[in-house]
């Protein structure tokens, strides 16, 4: 979802892992990064696909039971759980398993997550329908993405504490959202190495390149001998500009962010509402403010 995840896995993987903290990978959770760990496979669960995913849960709890410290949290990180169809059933086998279950999610700002979602779409050669960067592209997506109050009603159950948390465009220089994370969640991150390098977005004009030029191979996708050879062009040449020096950075006009905060004041006033008294707190009263502007 762009919202910090995977700076979350990479900061807690700096250093050693205590024994109380557990981040399936490796063996136990195959990752083709050995820098960050996710777990977007726990879409599956409730799926016929899904019955290797919840052995290897079983196993990941057997296992932190036996260690030798009064409470183990196992931690997952997942993106890929907006669209689940199976969220009911997700909660239920972890509550089954688990002494006490979290849910925590980040709520970022809609007028820098969607440009931010729209750039990654846009440098993936499978989402070929992501070619334009424009407000009516971003829209699109927003009909699908970054609905808070959906995300509360998905994700609250019996036997769960749902946490969500606000993400602010300056978390990375304050390191804001990691503290918010430890305070909530009581768990502890590693010193902050000031050399890891951030994942940062690509510049609108290198950005605008890279689009141009999948809907100049797209032609090539309906071609089963030439689709490949198309995606290894469109990869090299990504790879190329993105060690490029970035280039100024797509910002939305004034308009623009208008009608973004416009399409999700209702989600959010009702995001606001579900949130309670947390929504009095500092940092969710900074969040609201930022996108309860005034309409005109």
């Amino acid at each position: 979802m762009k919202t910090g995840t995977e700076a979350l896995s990479e900061r807690l993987l700096s250093a050693p892992l205590p024994d109380s903290l557990i981040i399936p990978r490796g063996n136990d959770w195959p990752q083709s990064r050995s820098d960050i760990a996710k777990h977007p496979e726990l879409k599956l669960l409730g799926t016929r696909r899904g019955a290797t995913i919840e052995r290897r849960l079983e196993e990941i709890v057997a296992a932190a039971r036996t260690r030798q410290v009064p409470e183990v949290t196992i931690l997952f990180i997942a993106e890929a759980l907006r669209a689940t169809k199976f969220a009911d059933y997700i909660l239920s086998r972890f509550v089954s398993l688990a002494d006490a279950v979290d849910v925590v999610y980040f709520a970022r700002q809609q007028v820098s997550a969607l440009p931010s979602v729209l750039a990654h779409r846009i440098q993936s050669w499978r989402s070929p329908h992501h070619t334009e960067l424009t407000i009516g592209a971003l829209m699109r997506e927003g009909r699908r993405r970054f609905k808070y109050d959906q995300y509360f009603d998905r994700w609250a159950g019996p036997g769960v504490r749902l946490i969500p948390l606000p993400y602010f465009e300056d978390d990375y220089k304050t390191d804001g959202l990691m503290q918010r994370f430890a305070q909530h969640t009581g768990i502890s991150f590693p010193g902050r190495n000031k050399a890891t390098p951030t994942n940062g977005s690509l510049g609108q004009e290198q950005l605008e390149r890279l689009a141009s030029l999948k809907r100049k191979l797209a032609w090539a996708r309906t071609m089963p001998i030439l689709q490949n050879l198309a995606e290894g062009v469109y990869y090299a040449n990504r790879k190329r500009i993105r060690n490029e020096p970035r280039g100024n950075k797509w910002v939305l006009t004034a308009t623009e962010k208008r009608q973004v905060i416009e399409f999700y004041r209702e989600s959010n006033g009702r995001f606001k509402k579900l949130l309670g008294a947390a929504a009095r707190n500092k940092h969710w009263k900074r969040w609201f403010a930022e996108v309860d502007q005034p309409r005109r």
